[in-house]
C-alpha cells in the first residue's frame, strides 16, 4: 500500500463535469469512478495524453468519453476540468481550459 503523501488526490471537480457524470446510468458511473481511482494512483498510466498547447492539462479516455484534467505536480493534486462524450467536446471547450 502506498503512503498518502506519495499518492495523488483529486482536489476539485468542475460543476459541469460533476453534473454530466451524475446524469449517466449507474453502471457507467461505476466505470468512471474506477478510472478516477486509478488516476489518483498514477495519473500517467492508461490512455492518458497531454493536450497540445496547454500546460499541465491531460485527457483520459474512458470508453467513448473523455476526462480532461490539470495536474499540480508540486502538491500532487488533480483538478477535473471537463467530462463529456468525445463528439461533444469541441476545440472551443478545450481552448477555455
Amino acid at each position: 500500500m502506498t503512503s498518502p503523501a506519495v499518492s495523488w488526490r483529486i482536489s476539485k471537480i468542475a460543476n459541469d463535469a460533476r453534473k454530466t457524470i451524475e446524469s449517466l446510468d449507474l453502471e457507467k458511473q461505476e466505470r468512471i469512478l474506477i478510472k478516477l481511482e486509478s488516476l489518483q494512483a498514477d495519473p500517467f498510466l492508461g490512455d492518458v495524453k497531454k493536450v497540445k498547447g496547454k500546460k499541465n492539462i491531460f485527457r483520459l479516455r474512458v470508453e467513448d468519453s473523455r476526462i480532461y484534467f490539470r495536474l499540480n505536480i508540486s502538491i500532487r493534486s488533480i483538478e477535473i476540468l471537463l467530462f463529456d462524450h468525445r463528439g461533444q467536446i469541441k476545440d472551443k471547450s478545450i481552448e477555455r481550459l
